[in-house]
């Protein structure tokens, strides 16, 4: 019994290098009901779109020696590297993704806000 008087028993699936049970809700240090503590951190969206767009750029161009706001010709890209990237992004996201939207959002940053509006708004393909 712990000094409150409730029965407590070993957690059995618990690895054999747990230690004994403290009482406390399973995957909680602090005992709140939450259990903050042990949760990933949350991937805004806007940072997760930019981030696969960035990826999509690396995998195409070859290299990652641009910044979020560098324009992809400035980073070596051109218009049949510019398809790849959109063909790409299309097959991760399931979305139909212009040709134009590149050149009218032409960086990183820019092109992940217009992806996640047209991938917000338009039908799965």
């Amino acid at each position: 019994m712990s000094d409150d008087g409730v029965k407590t028993r070993p957690d059995p699936y618990a690895g054999p290098y747990a230690g004994p049970s403290s009482g406390l809700p399973s995957g909680s240090a602090s005992g709140s009901a939450s259990g903050s503590a042990s949760e990933p951190p949350v991937t805004p969206p806007a940072q997760a779109m930019e981030d696969q767009v960035r990826a999509a750029w690396v995998e195409v161009l070859g290299h990652d020696d641009f910044d979020d706001d560098t324009p992809f010709l400035e980073a070596g890209g051109h218009s049949l590297k510019a398809t790849q990237v959109l063909m790409r992004l299309r097959r991760r996201l399931g979305v139909r993704l212009p040709n134009r939207l590149f050149f009218d959002h032409p960086t990183v940053r820019e092109l992940a806000v217009a992806v996640e509006h047209v991938a917000a708004t338009s039908p799965r393909v």
